[in-house]
């Protein structure tokens, strides 16, 4: 029984735990996009040759840190470089 209760409490959202717990995982989560926010910024200072070899051109850098402060710059360039890997993509 005790183990039926704690996948169902598993089961539920932040959401659904109250203001509290919403409150901390909404934190975490701008915490985390401005940390990933500021290692993709950092990438702008290799150089185009190591850019290539991750798999991302500079414009991806710019697309990934144009995207609203919300969503996970980090994210979307692993996006992109599937992407470019998918394609062949090389310089």
């Amino acid at each position: 029984m005790r183990e039926a209760a704690s996948f169902i409490a598993r089961q539920h959202s932040p959401v659904d735990a109250g203001v509290l717990p919403t409150l901390l995982h909404l934190g975490r989560q701008a915490f985390r996009s401005w940390h990933n926010r500021r290692k993709v910024a950092n990438l702008s200072e290799f150089d185009d040759h190591l850019l290539c070899d991750i798999g991302i051109s500079r414009s991806d850098i710019r697309q990934a840190l144009d995207l609203p402060f919300a969503q996970d710059p980090a994210l979307e360039l692993q996006r992109l470089a599937l992407r470019n890997r998918k394609r062949g993509w090389s310089i």
